[in-house]
């Protein structure tokens, strides 16, 4: 059985897709504190836009809206984007309620 995204309508199964921009994070390495852009949202990883490029191997925490802040390490850096690997990865349900919406609408 599928559950449909729209009830009312039932145009088909509800499929977690890509968000149609980039996800607002919160951003913090010390005390340099700041809002960034999370492109490429997967379990382990993200690419993200930030003021700075911390050299790889630095710890940063990412707080997307509705979770606590998340451990991550910098991978590679440069131009102002970064690639980070999550030191836990997100639970598969976790990450589709991010990239669905879903988790915004009740949080």
């Amino acid at each position: 059985m599928w559950l449909n995204h729209d009830g009312v309508t039932g145009q088909g199964p509800w499929v977690a897709g890509v968000p149609s921009g980039p996800i607002v994070a919160g951003y913090r390495r010390g005390v340099f504190r700041a809002k960034v852009n999370a492109c490429e949202l997967t379990r382990t990883h993200a690419q993200i836009e930030c003021l700075e490029n911390p050299p790889a191997g630095t710890t940063v925490w990412l707080k997307l809206h509705g979770l606590e802040a998340r451990a991550a390490v910098v991978e590679d850096s440069a131009a102002f984007r970064m690639r980070v690997r999550f030191a836990e990865p997100f639970h598969p349900a976790v990450l589709d309620a991010i990239l669905g919406g879903t988790l915004l609408r009740f949080h």
